[in-house]
């Protein structure tokens, strides 16, 4: 339990919010292997290492000149394996030297580069190779090691250093794509597909300049805005509001400010994503943890987001096959909820230990109840799954870096003391 302090910024937000502590333990219990480093990234969103996540079919490797308007007449001629290679590597230098619109300024050489349609499908291309070469690689097991956890963790930080210059949340390519003004099915999907990277890589700060892209403030001019060819997703709807319920928890005002930026078009109120929202932000506002267990349960979830995910937009023309993965955005609603839901059993916590004297480990009720307030059940991946046994010693002082609001009772087998709260 000694990696507890590797969580991502959206957690680490949680226990400097609220000024309760004791649950990082419990949070890296639950999701060892999804950050480390930067600390604010989490490079592992995918349990299952037979699932690639990050796998797009028909988007990447869609023929370049569909995307700009013309086809090619004449045959390609035959390359020889050395020249393939080195022209690969020479593609691949000029991808990792790409320069920033913003800091060139178009005085650099190929400073605008970016802004070319072609060398954004190019650019789009090689950012997911990345993606994918991630999810491939770095996978969390159940039967990993100590020591081979140690070294994904080391290989996670070089990656995220890698990241770092060459930016896997695209933001050097949505960059290219502002510039341009480019409003197609292209420009849709980088901004959906950043969005759904930088909440599954637990990276607020990423999440909090795509939004705008999506869901323009109202105060903005309309002659301003990104005209994109359809509405975001649903799964962008959820995200933009979830991160909000999770970065300013237990406040929420930034939440109702986001709330307003959503067109009513795409959340009318009576639909069962604004029911479900409205619920759910009402029983963390009200501290109605039964409520909110259920509503933030997985079936609750899926219940939302399963009939808009299935829905394939109408589109003209190639451009259809620039579509973000559904299932990567379920993901991230998924992930974000789980962070929510650890931030508020945090707080029943502190409710229960303020209520109770003594805390019966053996009764099947006790241990129901446990689990169920403190959403002990993961709603991500069960392998994140604990017991309310776990979560007791976790909070007692037996435990490395325990906090100490629990002790067995001497002489009594499964019955534990809850001491007051620090």
């Amino acid at each position: 339990m000694s990696q507890s302090n590797n969580r991502g910024a959206y957690r680490g937000t949680a226990a400097a919010s609220s000024g309760e502590h004791g649950r990082g333990t419990r949070s890296h219990s639950r999701a060892r292997g999804r950050g480390r480093g930067r600390g604010s990234f989490s490079t592992n969103p995918n349990p299952n290492p037979n699932t690639n996540l990050g796998h797009t079919p028909n988007r990447v490797n869609a023929p370049m000149a569909e995307f700009e308007g013309s086809s090619r007449t004449q045959t390609e001629p035959e390359t020889d394996p050395v020249s393939m290679s080195a022209a690969t590597a020479m593609q691949r230098r000029r991808m990792n030297l790409m320069a920033s619109v913003s800091r060139s300024s178009g005085l650099e050489k190929d400073g605008d580069d970016l802004k070319s349609y072609r060398t954004q499908v190019e650019y789009r291309a090689f950012i997911q190779e990345k993606v994918d070469h991630l999810f491939k690689t770095y996978s969390h097991t159940a039967s990993e090691t100590e020591r081979a956890k140690k070294h994904r963790f080391d290989a996670q930080e070089n990656i995220l250093i890698l990241f770092r210059k060459s930016p896997i949340s695209s933001s050097r390519l949505r960059e290219g794509v502002a510039s341009s003004k480019r409003n197609d099915d292209f420009a849709l999907e980088v901004y959906q597909t950043s969005l759904y990277l930088s909440a599954l890589f637990e990276a607020p700060k990423q999440t909090i300049s795509i939004i705008p892209h999506l869901f323009p403030p109202q105060h903005e001019p309309s002659d301003s805005q990104t005209k994109l060819p359809r509405p975001p997703s649903m799964s962008c709807v959820l995200i933009s509001l979830l991160h909000h319920l999770v970065t300013s928890y237990p406040s929420q005002s930034q939440y109702f400010q986001q709330l307003d930026a959503i067109p009513k078009d795409q959340l009318p109120g009576t639909s069962k994503a604004a029911v479900w929202l409205k619920s759910l932000a009402k029983s963390v506002r009200t501290r109605n943890y039964a409520a909110f267990a259920d509503l933030s349960n997985k079936s609750s979830l899926l219940a939302v987001l399963l009939p808009e995910k299935d829905k394939v937009p109408a589109s003209q023309g190639t451009a259809a096959s620039w579509k973000s993965d559904p299932d990567q955005g379920l993901k991230a609603v998924l992930l974000l909820t789980e962070i929510l839901r650890n931030k508020v059993a945090e707080t029943t916590w502190n409710v229960i230990c303020a209520s109770y004297r003594e805390l019966n480990q053996n009764s099947l009720k006790t241990t129901s109840w446990l689990s169920r307030s403190l959403c002990l059940e993961s709603i991500y991946d069960s392998s994140f799954n604990i017991t309310a046994e776990n979560w007791l010693v976790t909070k007692s002082a037996a435990a490395p870096e325990g906090p100490g609001h629990v002790r067995r009772k001497e002489g009594v087998e499964g019955r534990w003391i809850v001491c007051k709260v620090r």
